[in-house]
């Protein structure tokens, strides 16, 4: 998984390019995750436009690999996501936590 090294410091988010630096530190987490369920969500959609019959053996199997590659595909991609979500929760709490009170 591509995550930010665990020391990389606080973003100053009161600043543009410090934005801009989190956001692009936020776009690298768990994305092998989400291209992969995007890849295999789309190779899913290409099965399912091979078996148009649903008449053939063939057609069936690549119409059910097809439905198994779809929803693979969508878990992936709600994994990365929530790991995404997870990640911007803990960086936004050590944020809080520094700050001086």
């Amino acid at each position: 998984m591509s995550l930010p090294p665990p020391d990389s410091p606080h973003p100053d988010l009161s600043t543009a390019a410090g934005q801009a630096a989190y956001r692009a530190e936020l776009f690298r987490v768990a994305r092998p995750l989400r291209l992969a369920g995007l890849t295999l969500a789309i190779l899913g959609i290409l099965f399912l436009f091979e078996a148009q019959g649903w008449h053939s053996i063939a057609e069936r199997t690549y119409g059910l690999a097809g439905i198994v590659l779809i929803a693979a595909g969508f878990s992936l991609m709600i994994v990365g996501i929530i790991k995404r979500s997870l990640y911007h929760r803990k960086k936004m709490r050590e944020l809080e936590a520094s700050k001086p009170r």
